[in-house]
């Protein structure tokens, strides 16, 4: 396994190693390199995200209430999203705008 935006290979499960955190700081580093979002401004989240999915939130509803202008990433893992302070990123590409 890999992550869903970079590629970056996941610590395989079980792995009786002491950088068992590993996986979750790949997930953090995939979510804010090379930032290409589905959106900016949407208020709520899409019906049906993809793992990985990375959405920049305007004023947020529903389960981005509370997470106005952060960036969103769905983890299909467990079905839910991170979020990100502005100021995490630098830049982003919006894909549905250019």
């Amino acid at each position: 396994m890999a992550t869903p935006n970079a590629g970056i290979p996941y610590v395989p499960e079980n792995t009786q190693d002491p950088a068992a955190g590993l996986n979750l700081a790949l997930n953090v580093i995939d979510a804010l390199i090379q930032v290409r979002v589905k959106t900016i401004g949407t208020a709520a989240p899409p019906g049906s995200p993809a793992d990985g999915d990375r959405h920049i939130v305007g004023v947020g509803t529903g389960a981005w209430a509370t997470h106005n202008n952060q960036l969103a990433r769905y983890v299909a893992e467990g079905a839910f999203w991170q979020f990100y302070p502005p100021g995490a990123i630098a830049s982003a590409f919006c894909e549905a705008d250019g």
